[in-house]
Formats: structure tokens, sequence, C-alpha cells
């Protein structure tokens, strides 16, 4: 089954959602941003943000605030073929039955796809880059408030594929 057609305007909205999430330094703040169907509440989802916060290794790094990498990322719309949501093994501790009841969710609740691929270039030359990259799909849903990210799959976490920067713009 296809998945639904994205209005361009509405993909440019999520685009801007996404940023500025993304750039929201406060981890607090980014709880606004979210409406899961997979955790309790917003506490929890606030207490994962920070317990996966990169720490400082050091006052003096943090002092300097010299720059090993910069961070990058591409986002769009879903193909036809990325409308899924793994196995039943994958969304049964999100409290699912199946994918195909999270896929009938999401076509009945009218949630929207978005692929990011997130990863790191080292700013001073290196003779190694073993940057992580990450491929995420994220999805939205419209509630009274506004579109907010409801759930999202991780479905690559890895050293860097080769593939950074094929999924449209790259943004930072």
């Amino acid at each position: 089954m296809a998945s639904p057609q994205i209005d361009p305007a509405l993909v440019s909205h999520l685009k801007e959602l996404y940023a500025s999430y993304r750039h929201t330094k406060d981890i607090d703040a980014k709880g606004a941003f979210f409406f899961s169907v997979m955790l309790p509440d917003m506490e929890t989802i606030v207490r994962y943000l920070h317990e996966t916060a990169p720490k400082k290794s050091s006052l003096a790094e943090e002092n300097t605030g010299t720059l090993k990498s910069k961070g990058y990322y591409t986002i769009r719309p879903l193909t036809d073929t990325e409308f899924e949501f793994g196995t039943d093994e994958h969304v049964s501790p999100a409290g699912f039955a199946s994918a195909e009841d999270v896929k009938a969710k999401a076509r009945s609740e009218g949630w929207v796809g978005m692929r990011v691929d997130l990863w790191d270039e080292p700013v001073d030359a290196i003779d190694k880059d073993d940057s992580l990259m990450v491929k995420v799909q994220y999805w939205w849903r419209r509630e009274e408030s506004g579109w907010l990210q409801i759930f999202h799959d991780i479905i690559y976490l890895g050293s860097k594929d080769g593939s950074q920067g094929s999924g449209g713009e790259i943004l930072e």
C-alpha cells in the first residue's frame, strides 16, 4: 500500500519544526515537540533526552569552545516503500500487537512520515573518520496544538556508509 501524498507546504512546515527541535539547546524545552504514542508522559521523554544527551568530557573542553566535529542532516518525506514500521517484535515494546496495527493506526490518524539522516563531519583533517551516522523515520500527527512528533524508528545506527547527503539538501 502506498504512503499518502504529502502537501509540499506541510513538508516545509515539518522541516521547519524539525530544525527548531534540532537547534533547541534546552533539553527540557525539547519536550514541547513531542506527543508520544509509546511513552507514558512528557517527563519520560525529557528524562530520556537528558540521559542520552552528549556529556562534556571536562570543564577545560567545555570552556574552550573548540569543535571536533560538526553535525549535519537531511530531511525528506518517506517514499512509498518506507511507509512501514518494522516487525511485530519491533513494535511490541511500544504496546502494539503488530506492525500492521501501527500502520493501520498511522493511516487512520493521518500520520506523516519523514526520513532524517544525521551525521558528523570532523572539523580538522584526520586519518580515519569513524563518525556516527543515524537514519531515522520520524512520524508526526496533527494535534490541537499543531503537528507533533509522535513516533520514531531508528533504522540505522553505525558508521557513515557513504549515503550521507544523498537525501536532499544538507542542513546543519
